[in-house]
């Protein structure tokens, strides 16, 4: 018995020395489709099960998506994108906003809406020489999403893309 508690006690030394948290059986990796946030920011929005995939397509030099599965079932998804400094990416994503619930104004980058099962966060930055904007959308797409409640999950949204934008925007050659 005290073996097995030595055991768990160890593992979770060695997780938090790592920089992981796990959710059953699989570990949160620190890295969301090669954009480096800390696995902190992702596990809240992620349900218990036994293993993770994620999936990355570029699409072109500005646009890509993420892709995140656990046990075969897609949780979260998230989608980055270089835009025209004239554009207004939370109008663009009005319909998608509104079919996640409930939008609200939330102070994450230059703009942003937390929704209900999701959001979009912008950052004004300069890419290619030019004046850009830089937009993050991320879908709780899982049947149940998590956290379960729905102030809980908001708030874990706002935190996930408060840490995500300014390192995907970097990745992404998008400087502030």
């Amino acid at each position: 018995m005290t073996r097995t508690i030595r055991g768990l006690v160890l593992a979770a030394a060695l997780c938090v020395l790592a920089g992981c948290s796990s959710s059953d059986d699989y570990t949160v990796p620190d890295a969301l489709c090669g954009v480096t946030v800390g696995s902190e920011p992702l596990a809240p929005l992620l349900p218990d099960g036994e293993k993770l995939d994620q999936s990355t397509k570029t699409l072109n030099a500005e646009s890509s998506t993420c892709s995140v599965s656990v046990d075969k079932k897609q949780a979260v998804y998230v989608t980055d994108d270089v835009t025209d400094a004239d554009t207004d990416p939370v109008a663009v994503q009005r319909d998608a906003l509104a079919r996640m619930g409930n939008p609200q104004k939330a102070a994450v980058g230059d703009d942003a809406r937390i929704a209900d099962q999701g959001g979009v966060a912008v950052g004004v930055c300069t890419y290619q020489g030019g004046r850009h904007k830089f937009v993050t959308l991320v879908d709780l797409t899982s049947e149940r999403p998590v956290p379960k409640g729905t102030a809980d999950r908001r708030k874990a949204l706002e935190s996930f893309l408060r840490a995500y934008l300014p390192k995907a925007m970097e990745a992404k050659g998008c400087r502030k």
